[in-house]
């Protein structure tokens, strides 16, 4: 039987069924999806597929656990199917279905209406559009996990189908107190062209919490692959280590707000943003980033809020760290690797990208982090991380905001020095994928800087997320385009940190002071 099918979205499929060999030693009846998606130049592509179940049909579980199952071109786990190269067979219990075809937040979506018949063999040929290109960037998420971690079991492959499928350019290996490698994996999968790895280490700590450091040298020979050592160590020593053994390195504060298990650094730490002040001895400034949206967080709008501020505050003190926006995925459903991930701006192929680039870039504050938007925004052609000269009075920030179909976006902020609204535009719903591109006028009077976030006001589900149980909004937060006013080339702090008072000579201080940023 051969039917041509119109999607919810516009979009024509072929779906073909026909007879096929059962697979008599599956628990259920089954039969074969055998899909086929290509992009505009007619090329088979990756893509995730994403199934729920209609009327009847129990709900779909491929597997019940953070290990895949093997199928011919892709691996299937929970109620997701992640094909490598565009073309799979898959067995699919007997029902019918919802199946969404996605790529990430670059590429529009498909929904197809499948019906799996006991022992035959229904075809699906979808089409997808690259609807956002983005020349000149790369997209990477930072802080990842695998069954290296004692906290995961997701296998190192099965994560590289997951983030091929999903658009992702670079993987950071992020394991607790290991360095795990997935260079192997990808090429013995042949998917150099499709993703690029760098070898990382979440350094992870009782008593300061969780930090992400990479690239690392990895060295099988030693304990955890070389991985840094925390024992009885101070986060100053443990910083101390990272810049020594790889002077190149990104450190970022994971989750640093984060209570739940006492995981988060400035939590442990009992830091006072507004003084730069801890109770804690050995407590160290010297990092480059702080996750400010971590995947397990995406409906938590709190925690996020309490991060921005905290990294404002540095900002004001006149410490340059970065922002970023990492997954943490553990597991193979819900939160998923690549949301969010960071957008780097790095000129180079997949296959040729350079760890220590990406790191250094993020370090500059060239990139943003997005679980959806792409952003694009200037002032007099200066971007994330550069310095714009300009003279006190209305200052004109250029903002673009793109998405695909499936990403709602609804308010652009714009937020300057003391986490002030410096301006917010509605933006009207609509699927076009220019949904903003426009001028923004600031009032400036003083050095500074504008920080561009883009949010959305509806749930990714089920592409990403799930509704009812995890819900992922589409957000974006750019790094500071810094503000030249006076003109010597530099930003003076808005909130410089006090100095710390000496010591007395007879008794150690009280409430030492932490490091100056």
């Amino acid at each position: 039987m051969v039917c041509t099918l119109i999607s919810s979205l516009g979009i024509a499929v072929l779906v073909v069924a026909r007879l096929a060999v059962a697979h008599p030693h599956l628990r259920h009846a089954t039969g074969t999806l055998s899909v086929e998606i290509r992009d505009d130049s007619n090329a088979v592509i990756p893509a995730r597929l994403t199934f729920r179940s209609v009327g009847d049909t129990p709900r779909l579980f491929f597997t019940t656990i953070d290990i895949a199952r093997e199928e011919a071109g892709a691996v299937t786990a929970f109620d997701r199917a992640f094909v490598l190269r565009g073309d799979a067979d898959i067995r699919v219990p007997v029902g019918t279905y919802d199946m969404w075809v996605s790529r990430g937040p670059e590429w529009d979506t498909a929904r197809e209406r499948i019906t799996i018949s006991a022992g035959a063999e229904t075809e699906v040929h979808a089409r997808l559009h690259h609807v956002v290109d983005t020349p000149g960037w790369i997209s990477a998420d930072l802080h990842v996990h695998s069954a290296a971690s004692l906290d995961s079991r997701v296998p190192m492959r099965d994560r590289v189908f997951q983030f091929v499928a999903d658009g992702v350019d670079l993987i950071v290996s992020t394991d607790h107190n290991v360095i795990a490698d997935y260079a192997p994996v990808i090429a013995e999968l042949g998917v150099r062209d499709l993703l690029a790895s760098a070898t990382g280490d979440e350094i992870t700590t009782k008593q300061w919490g969780h930090f992400g450091a990479f690239p690392l040298p990895s060295d099988e020979a030693e304990l955890g692959h070389g991985a840094i050592e925390t024992g009885k160590r101070s986060a100053a020593q443990i910083f101390a280590d990272v810049r020594a053994k790889a002077p190149s390195a990104l450190i970022d504060v994971h989750h640093p707000r984060l209570e739940h298990g006492k995981l988060g650094y400035f939590f442990l730490s009992d830091l006072d943003i507004a003084t730069g002040r801890t109770r804690t001895p050995g407590f160290s400034f010297d990092f480059d980033a702080i996750e400010v949206l971590n995947g397990y967080q995406d409906s938590d709008r709190k925690t996020v809020a309490k991060v921005i501020g905290d990294w404002i505050g540095f900002l004001d003190s006149g410490k340059r760290v970065s922002c970023t926006g990492n997954s943490d995925s553990h597991h193979m459903t819900f939160n998923l690797g690549g949301y969010p991930r960071n957008y780097v701006a790095v000129d180079a192929p997949v296959d040729r990208i350079d760890p220590v680039a990406v790191a250094t870039a993020v370090k500059a504050g060239h990139s943003y982090f997005t679980t959806g938007p792409i952003v694009d925004a200037a002032i007099d052609g200066k971007t994330y991380g550069d310095v714009a000269s300009v003279a006190p009075g209305k200052v004109s920030l250029h903002v673009k905001v793109r998405a695909a179909n499936w990403i709602s976006i609804s308010r652009i902020t714009v937020l300057g020095p003391g986490n002030t609204v410096l301006a917010t535009r509605t933006v009207p719903s609509t699927t076009q994928v220019v949904r903003f591109d426009d001028a923004i006028e600031l009032d400036i009077g003083r050095d500074g800087y504008a920080i561009v976030q883009v949010d959305g006001d509806r749930p990714m589900a089920p592409n990403v997320g799930d509704i009812g149980s995890f819900l992922v909004y589409p957000m974006a937060v750019a790094n500071p385009i810094w503000i030249d006013v006076d003109g010597d080339g530099k930003i003076t702090p808005v909130a410089p940190y006090p100095a710390a008072p000496p010591a007395s000579p007879a008794a150690p201080a009280a409430g030492p002071r932490v490091e100056q940023p």
